[in-house]
Protein backbone atom coordinates (compact mmCIF):
# COMPACT_ATOMS: atom_id res chain seq x y z
CA UNK A 1 0.00 0.00 0.00
CA UNK A 2 1.34 3.67 -1.35
CA UNK A 3 1.48 6.12 1.47
CA UNK A 4 0.75 9.41 1.32
CA UNK A 5 4.64 10.43 1.89
CA UNK A 6 4.72 8.14 -0.66
CA UNK A 7 2.84 9.69 -3.19
CA UNK A 8 3.96 13.59 -3.06
CA UNK A 9 7.54 12.03 -3.29
CA UNK A 10 6.43 11.24 -6.67
CA UNK A 11 4.48 13.66 -7.82
CA UNK A 12 6.11 16.28 -10.04
CA UNK A 13 7.08 20.18 -8.17
CA UNK A 14 4.51 22.50 -8.42
CA UNK A 15 6.09 26.11 -9.60
CA UNK A 16 5.28 29.13 -9.03
CA UNK A 17 3.78 29.59 -12.57
CA UNK A 18 1.67 26.15 -11.96
CA UNK A 19 0.04 27.97 -8.61
CA UNK A 20 -0.46 31.24 -10.03
CA UNK A 21 -2.29 30.06 -13.26
CA UNK A 22 -4.49 27.61 -10.65
CA UNK A 23 -6.11 30.30 -9.19
CA UNK A 24 -6.02 32.30 -12.02
CA UNK A 25 -8.17 29.42 -13.45
CA UNK A 26 -10.07 29.08 -10.52
CA UNK A 27 -10.98 32.43 -8.95
CA UNK A 28 -13.36 30.75 -6.69
CA UNK A 29 -10.69 28.66 -5.17
CA UNK A 30 -10.20 30.76 -1.42
CA UNK A 31 -14.30 31.34 -0.95
CA UNK A 32 -14.60 27.42 -1.15
CA UNK A 33 -11.23 27.10 1.42
CA UNK A 34 -11.63 30.38 3.21
CA UNK A 35 -10.01 28.81 5.92
CA UNK A 36 -6.89 29.48 4.27
CA UNK A 37 -6.73 33.11 3.81
CA UNK A 38 -6.04 32.70 7.42
CA UNK A 39 -3.89 29.62 7.44
CA UNK A 40 -1.35 30.19 4.77
CA UNK A 41 1.50 32.92 5.94
CA UNK A 42 3.56 35.12 4.22
CA UNK A 43 6.37 37.27 5.21
CA UNK A 44 4.98 41.23 5.69
CA UNK A 45 6.74 43.46 3.50
CA UNK A 46 8.32 45.66 6.18
CA UNK A 47 8.63 43.79 8.85
CA UNK A 48 9.33 40.87 7.16
CA UNK A 49 7.32 39.10 10.02
CA UNK A 50 4.54 36.29 8.84
CA UNK A 51 0.97 37.32 8.35
CA UNK A 52 -1.43 35.89 7.07
CA UNK A 53 -2.93 36.78 3.59
CA UNK A 54 -5.75 38.47 4.92
CA UNK A 55 -3.75 40.86 6.99
CA UNK A 56 -1.24 41.30 3.73
CA UNK A 57 -4.01 42.00 1.36
CA UNK A 58 -5.66 44.18 4.01
CA UNK A 59 -1.77 45.75 4.80
CA UNK A 60 -1.76 46.56 0.60
CA UNK A 61 -4.67 47.83 0.13
CA UNK A 62 -3.86 50.19 3.07
CA UNK A 63 -0.64 51.47 1.63
CA UNK A 64 -2.05 51.76 -1.89
CA UNK A 65 -5.37 54.40 -0.35
CA UNK A 66 -2.20 56.01 1.13
CA UNK A 67 -0.73 56.70 -1.87
CA UNK A 68 -3.79 57.27 -3.92
CA UNK A 69 -4.31 60.31 -1.73
CA UNK A 70 -0.99 61.63 -1.42
CA UNK A 71 -1.38 61.72 -5.36
CA UNK A 72 -4.40 63.91 -5.24
CA UNK A 73 -2.72 66.04 -2.45
CA UNK A 74 0.29 66.65 -5.08
CA UNK A 75 -2.61 67.61 -7.76
CA UNK A 76 -4.13 69.87 -5.77
CA UNK A 77 -1.38 71.40 -4.94
CA UNK A 78 -0.48 71.71 -8.36
CA UNK A 79 -3.42 73.35 -9.59
CA UNK A 80 -2.98 75.51 -6.70
CA UNK A 81 0.39 77.06 -7.91
CA UNK A 82 -0.85 77.29 -11.33
CA UNK A 83 -3.49 78.97 -10.84
CA UNK A 84 -0.95 81.44 -8.39
CA UNK A 85 0.96 81.66 -11.61
CA UNK A 86 -1.84 82.71 -14.23
CA UNK A 87 -2.92 85.19 -11.47
CA UNK A 88 0.45 86.46 -11.36
CA UNK A 89 1.23 86.16 -15.60
CA UNK A 90 -2.29 88.19 -15.79
CA UNK A 91 -1.06 90.83 -13.50
CA UNK A 92 2.05 91.31 -15.07
CA UNK A 93 0.42 91.48 -18.01
CA UNK A 94 -1.80 94.31 -17.04
CA UNK A 95 1.27 96.30 -15.74
CA UNK A 96 3.02 95.93 -19.21
CA UNK A 97 0.36 97.16 -21.18
CA UNK A 98 0.47 100.53 -19.18
CA UNK A 99 3.59 100.98 -19.78
CA UNK A 100 4.97 103.27 -22.37
CA UNK A 101 8.37 103.19 -23.20
CA UNK A 102 10.52 99.69 -24.33
CA UNK A 103 12.80 100.44 -22.03
CA UNK A 104 10.13 100.52 -19.18
CA UNK A 105 8.96 97.31 -20.59
CA UNK A 106 12.08 94.99 -20.44
CA UNK A 107 13.07 96.90 -16.95
CA UNK A 108 9.51 96.19 -15.63
CA UNK A 109 9.74 92.25 -17.26
CA UNK A 110 12.70 91.85 -15.81
CA UNK A 111 12.31 92.79 -12.26
CA UNK A 112 8.87 91.12 -11.65
CA UNK A 113 9.72 87.75 -13.28
CA UNK A 114 13.24 88.14 -10.79
CA UNK A 115 10.47 88.81 -7.83
CA UNK A 116 7.28 87.02 -8.55
CA UNK A 117 8.56 83.68 -10.80
CA UNK A 118 11.60 83.27 -8.56
CA UNK A 119 13.94 83.39 -12.13
CA UNK A 120 18.10 83.87 -11.16
CA UNK A 121 17.93 85.50 -14.67
CA UNK A 122 16.03 86.98 -17.65
CA UNK A 123 16.60 88.69 -20.64
CA UNK A 124 14.87 89.22 -23.49
CA UNK A 125 16.74 89.24 -27.40
CA UNK A 126 14.85 90.95 -30.56
CA UNK A 127 15.87 90.12 -34.03
CA UNK A 128 14.34 92.73 -35.44
CA UNK A 129 14.13 95.93 -38.30
CA UNK A 130 17.18 98.17 -37.65
CA UNK A 131 14.30 100.80 -37.70
CA UNK A 132 13.38 99.66 -34.37
CA UNK A 133 16.64 101.23 -32.97
CA UNK A 134 15.97 104.28 -33.85
CA UNK A 135 13.47 104.47 -30.90
CA UNK A 136 14.96 101.45 -28.57
CA UNK A 137 19.09 101.10 -29.08
CA UNK A 138 18.88 98.58 -25.41
CA UNK A 139 20.72 95.32 -24.97
CA UNK A 140 17.62 93.74 -26.61
CA UNK A 141 18.18 95.04 -29.62
CA UNK A 142 20.00 91.71 -31.82
CA UNK A 143 19.58 93.04 -35.37
CA UNK A 144 17.53 91.28 -38.25
CA UNK A 145 20.31 90.01 -39.87
CA UNK A 146 22.33 88.56 -36.92
CA UNK A 147 23.63 85.07 -37.46
CA UNK A 148 22.55 84.02 -33.86
CA UNK A 149 19.12 83.56 -34.75
CA UNK A 150 20.00 80.76 -36.95
CA UNK A 151 20.25 79.09 -32.88
CA UNK A 152 16.61 79.39 -32.13
CA UNK A 153 15.17 78.49 -35.80
CA UNK A 154 13.42 75.18 -34.48
CA UNK A 155 11.82 77.24 -31.56
CA UNK A 156 10.50 80.36 -33.66
CA UNK A 157 9.54 77.67 -36.56
CA UNK A 158 7.43 75.97 -33.65
CA UNK A 159 6.31 78.90 -32.07
CA UNK A 160 6.24 76.27 -28.31
CA UNK A 161 8.68 77.43 -25.47
CA UNK A 162 11.52 74.65 -24.88
CA UNK A 163 12.34 74.16 -21.67
CA UNK A 164 15.48 72.53 -20.34
CA UNK A 165 19.27 72.62 -20.66
CA UNK A 166 20.08 75.20 -23.48
CA UNK A 167 22.77 74.73 -25.92
CA UNK A 168 26.42 76.26 -25.20
CA UNK A 169 26.09 78.54 -27.96
CA UNK A 170 22.37 79.50 -26.93
CA UNK A 171 23.48 80.12 -23.71
CA UNK A 172 26.38 82.43 -24.40
CA UNK A 173 24.59 84.62 -26.29
CA UNK A 174 21.23 85.03 -24.44
CA UNK A 175 23.42 85.23 -21.33
CA UNK A 176 26.62 86.07 -21.58
CA UNK A 177 29.16 85.56 -18.80
CA UNK A 178 26.50 84.38 -16.68
CA UNK A 179 25.85 81.32 -18.76
CA UNK A 180 27.71 78.84 -17.30
CA UNK A 181 25.81 79.73 -14.08
CA UNK A 182 22.83 78.49 -15.43
CA UNK A 183 21.82 75.08 -14.91
CA UNK A 184 17.99 75.03 -16.31
CA UNK A 185 16.23 77.47 -18.39
CA UNK A 186 13.30 78.22 -20.97
CA UNK A 187 12.98 80.02 -23.95
CA UNK A 188 10.01 81.74 -25.03
CA UNK A 189 9.52 82.69 -29.04
CA UNK A 190 8.18 86.24 -29.42
CA UNK A 191 6.71 87.38 -32.93
CA UNK A 192 5.52 89.89 -35.14
CA UNK A 193 5.34 91.12 -38.27
CA UNK A 194 8.78 91.03 -39.83
CA UNK A 195 10.32 90.14 -36.93
CA UNK A 196 11.27 87.85 -33.83
CA UNK A 197 12.88 87.35 -30.53
CA UNK A 198 13.45 84.89 -26.99
CA UNK A 199 12.42 85.79 -23.80
CA UNK A 200 14.53 83.45 -21.78
CA UNK A 201 14.67 82.75 -18.12
CA UNK A 202 17.63 81.01 -16.65
CA UNK A 203 17.64 79.28 -13.13
CA UNK A 204 20.92 78.02 -11.31
CA UNK A 205 18.66 74.89 -10.17
CA UNK A 206 18.71 71.94 -12.82
CA UNK A 207 15.64 70.76 -11.55
CA UNK A 208 13.61 74.33 -12.00
CA UNK A 209 12.76 73.64 -16.25
CA UNK A 210 12.40 70.13 -17.24
CA UNK A 211 11.93 69.02 -20.86
CA UNK A 212 7.96 67.88 -20.78
CA UNK A 213 6.94 70.65 -18.09
CA UNK A 214 3.97 72.44 -18.94
CA UNK A 215 4.10 75.22 -21.50
CA UNK A 216 0.83 76.74 -21.78
CA UNK A 217 1.65 79.90 -19.21
CA UNK A 218 5.01 80.34 -20.80
CA UNK A 219 3.37 80.48 -24.13
CA UNK A 220 0.90 82.99 -22.72
CA UNK A 221 3.18 85.11 -21.95
CA UNK A 222 5.34 84.88 -24.96
CA UNK A 223 1.94 86.09 -26.59
CA UNK A 224 1.27 89.10 -24.60
CA UNK A 225 4.99 89.99 -24.54
CA UNK A 226 5.09 90.02 -28.60
CA UNK A 227 1.23 91.93 -28.75
CA UNK A 228 2.74 94.98 -26.45
CA UNK A 229 6.11 95.12 -28.41
CA UNK A 230 4.85 94.87 -31.62
CA UNK A 231 4.03 98.66 -31.71
CA UNK A 232 7.69 99.38 -31.49
CA UNK A 233 9.16 96.60 -32.74
CA UNK A 234 7.11 96.28 -36.07
CA UNK A 235 7.78 98.49 -38.87
CA UNK A 236 5.38 101.41 -39.05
Amino acid sequence: MTTQKETNQKMSPISAGDVADFLAKNPEFFNDHPDLLIEIEVPHANSGEAVSLVERQVSVLREQNQQIRKQLHELIEIARQNEELARRMHHLGLILMDTAEPKEIFTTLYDNLRRNFHADRVVVRLFAEPAFIDSYAGDEFAGQDAEEKTLFKTIFDKREPLCGRMKHQQQVFLFGDDGNEIASSVMVPLHGPGWNGILSIGSFDPERFQPGMGIELLANMGEVLSFILKPWVSEP
